[in-house]
């Protein structure tokens, strides 16, 4: 994985995690750190899943892609 990607996973596991600290702080006046790590650690997951599947998404449709050709006056052939 590029470090576009550990940035996404590790910025949506990051956001998670605080975001499942504040809830539980709200919600029952204490923080389950176990819950806590195993959201971040689920959502990094998910995030990095995601992140694969995009750019291979990406890879598979731009390799599918026809090539645009010109013609002698450099405007795409082809069109009206």
């Amino acid at each position: 994985m590029d470090q576009r990607g550990a940035a996404e996973s590790g910025g949506a596991a990051l956001a998670c995690a605080v975001a499942a600290a504040a809830t539980f702080q709200v919600v029952a006046s204490t923080v389950d750190w176990a819950l806590v790590l195993g959201i971040g650690m689920c959502a990094g997951i998910a995030g990095a899943a995601n992140y694969q599947a995009r750019t291979k998404h990406s890879d598979h449709v731009a390799d599918e892609a026809p090539v645009e050709t010109t013609g002698a006056d450099g405007e795409p052939s082809g069109q009206d």
